[in-house]
C-alpha cells in the first residue's frame, strides 16, 4: 500500500477502532454457558416470599395444637419439632403462580430429627390442584411428589433416596409445566415426572391445609432461608 493509499484511510480508523472496542465489551457480557441451568442463580425477575425479619405474608397452622412453633431469627425461619407436622401457609388464600409454567428455588436444612425436613406444597395450574415435594420422608431419606395417581412419594415412579445431612443447606427446586414435574435437590435432578394423563392430588391428612403454597417438616426441626419464585418461558 502506497503512502497515499494509507494517508486516504486514516479518517476511517477511529470508527474502526471503535467497533473493535464495542464489540469486545459486548462479548465480554455474555453470561457463562450453563448459567440459566443452575438453580441458585438468581435474576431481576425472581419473587421473593420471606423478607428475613418476620412471618409476613404467612399464617402458621396450630394443627390443633400439635404444631411445632416456628420464630424467625438471624434471618432464617425455624421450625420447631411438631407432633407430628409443623407447618405455615401463604395467607393470601387466593395465591396464583406468575405462569402456568413456573419454577420455584427453596433454601432448606434439617437441624433435628429422622423425617422429612422440608414438604413444599405447590400449585399444579393446568390441573387446577396442588400436589407436594417431599425432601427426606419415611425415616429421613426418601424424596418426591406426593401424590401421583393416588400413591405417595414413598409408592409412586417419582421416589429416590437420599442421605440428607444436618446442619447442610440444601436448594430444592420446583419446576412445573405442561405435561411434566422435575424436582431438583442442589444440582441434582431427583424427579423427571410426566404427569400426562396422570391424577395429581394431595397426600390426605393435615398437610392438605398446606394448599395453595405451604412448606411442613414431620417430628422434624428445620430452618429456611429463602424461597423464590419465577414464570418460566415457553419449552422451544
Amino acid at each position: 500500500m502506497s503512502f497515499d493509499s494509507v494517508i486516504a484511510h486514516l479518517p476511517l480508523l477511529p470508527a474502526i477502532i471503535l467497533s473493535l472496542v464495542f464489540s469486545s465489551a459486548c462479548s465480554g457480557k455474555r453470561q457463562p454457558e450453563g448459567k440459566e441451568n443452575n438453580p441458585s442463580a438468581h435474576s431481576p425477575e425472581w419473587q421473593e416470599f420471606f423478607d428475613g425479619k418476620s412471618l409476613a405474608g404467612w399464617r402458621r397452622l396450630d394443627l390443633n395444637g400439635t404444631g411445632g412453633e416456628i420464630d424467625v431469627t438471624d434471618g432464617r425461619i425455624s421450625f420447631g419439632r411438631g407432633n407430628p407436622l409443623t407447618a405455615m401457609v401463604i395467607a393470601d388464600k387466593t395465591f396464583a403462580p406468575p405462569a402456568a409454567e413456573y419454577e420455584m428455588i427453596l433454601q432448606a436444612r434439617k437441624t433435628d430429627g429422622r423425617d422429612f425436613f422440608c414438604a413444599l406444597t405447590f400449585p399444579v395450574p393446568e390441573r387446577g390442584t396442588c400436589c407436594t415435594f417431599v425432601a427426606g420422608g419415611w425415616g429421613g431419606g426418601v424424596t418426591g411428589i406426593s401424590n401421583i395417581d393416588n400413591l405417595d412419594a414413598n409408592r409412586n415412579s417419582t421416589r429416590s433416596v437420599i442421605r440428607y445431612h444436618a446442619g447442610k443447606w440444601y436448594d430444592l427446586k420446583v419446576e412445573v409445566r405442561r405435561g411434566r414435574i422435575r424436582c431438583w435437590v442442589d444440582q441434582r435432578l431427583v424427579v423427571n415426572a410426566v404427569i400426562a394423563g396422570k391424577s395429581i392430588s394431595m397426600r390426605d391428612g393435615e398437610i392438605e391445609k398446606c394448599q395453595p403454597l405451604g412448606i411442613a417438616s414431620f417430628s422434624t426441626a428445620s430452618e429456611f432461608k429463602s424461597l423464590r419464585i419465577r414464570a418460566l418461558p415457553a419449552e422451544k
